[in-house]
């Protein structure tokens, strides 16, 4: 197999046989097929034409979908803050309740909040309970160590932390409505 389709060129802007503009429209098919000279050739379609066309002879397919615009920096710094924002308020809350069926959120957001700098690890204390600093607050907030090695725990604590977050973030959108 040559290797030139490693260097095959960007999507096209415009459907290569009707000529449509394929930035509006979010994903188009796009294949890769080989020249004579065994150069690999990048073909995009609208849909439309993509149904229309009975030619098969490529090497591979695949669904382009279209990135929108980058962010800028501000916007990262934006998102990043507001996503640390809906963590703290979430750890807060559920941290507070002392609820132990919420232990695995309380050690995943812990953990993800000191990933983000939010939280910063002090030690193991004397009951076995990892001690957290939040410095904005100056307050320690102790939570239970554990072990979630188990892939289904993992995974319900993450849906858990999802579900919140979402119930949080359209709670907001309804505030923010409203006045």
């Amino acid at each position: 197999m040559p290797e030139s389709y490693l260097s095959f060129r960007r999507a096209e802007r415009e459907c290569l046989l009707c000529g449509k503009t394929l930035e509006d429209l979010g994903r188009h098919p796009s294949v890769l097929r080989f020249s004579e000279k065994e150069e690999a050739l990048r073909m995009d379609f609208c849909p439309e034409c993509w149904e229309k066309k009975a030619e098969q002879d490529y090497f591979g397919f695949w669904l382009t979908r279209r990135i929108e615009k980058a962010h800028t920096a501000e916007g990262r710094k934006l998102a990043r803050e507001e996503r640390n924002a809906a963590l703290w308020s979430l750890f807060a809350a559920l941290h507070s309740e002392s609820d132990p069926a919420l232990a695995p959120q309380v050690f995943l957001l812990a953990h993800l909040l000191m990933r983000y700098r939010v939280l910063t690890y002090q030690k193991v204390t004397r009951d076995g309970l990892l001690q957290f600093y939040h410095s904005p607050t100056r307050e320690i907030y102790e939570v239970a160590d554990m072990a979630l090695e188990d892939a289904v725990a993992f995974a319900e604590a993450r849906e858990t932390i999802e579900a919140r977050l979402r119930e949080t973030a359209s709670g907001e959108a309804a505030e923010s409505l409203e006045s």
